[in-house]
């Protein structure tokens, strides 16, 4: 027989295996609770106005553009666009006056669409850096178009062109 192995060499080194395995199997892992608390300043954004978009002729898409307050200087724009084609982006604006208005000089250009998700692209919220634009979003005459190229695929008035379908205060 080897003189590596023989039975008296073979069951020390089995007994301390199966010791470490014991050992390291017998430990208990810590069970941390989740840290639910925000830092300073986080949290969620809770004034917001909700304006529906609707489909445009030969299109199913449709959604809501919904405006936040962050700050009085900062207002947030989030899209929620459904019935979006996979693998097309869409631009979408804020365009002077009513809808029936056809006005083709954007005021805004907000981050394009993914049609995807339905949602902007690149980030969650297009941030507007502009004071008061929340606090006078009653006030303004306009839209918001979603762009296909050149086609219109949907749209909806905003400010004093619409009431909100959902708000908070």
């Amino acid at each position: 027989m080897n003189r590596y192995f023989n039975k008296r060499s073979i069951i020390p080194v089995v007994g301390l295996f199966l010791s470490m395995l014991a050992f390291l199997s017998s430990c208990e892992q810590q069970q941390y609770e989740p840290n639910l608390s925000v830092a300073q300043g986080g949290g969620t954004v809770t004034t917001y106005k909700s304006y529906t978009l609707t489909s445009a002729a030969g299109s199913a898409a449709y959604g809501r553009v919904v405006f936040y307050k962050y700050s009085s200087s900062v207002t947030l724009v989030e899209m929620a666009l459904y019935k979006t084609t996979t693998g097309t982006t869409y631009a979408s604006s804020i365009y002077p006056g009513k809808l029936s208005d056809n006005s083709t000089t954007a005021l805004k250009q907000l981050d394009a669409i993914s049609g995807t998700t339905g949602e902007f692209a690149t980030n969650k919220y297009f941030t507007v850096n502009e004071a008061g634009f929340y606090d006078k979003l009653a006030t303004y005459s306009a839209n918001v178009k979603i762009m296909s190229g050149t086609t219109l695929v949907a749209s909806g008035n905003i400010g004093a062109n619409a009431t909100p379908v959902a708000q908070s205060q």
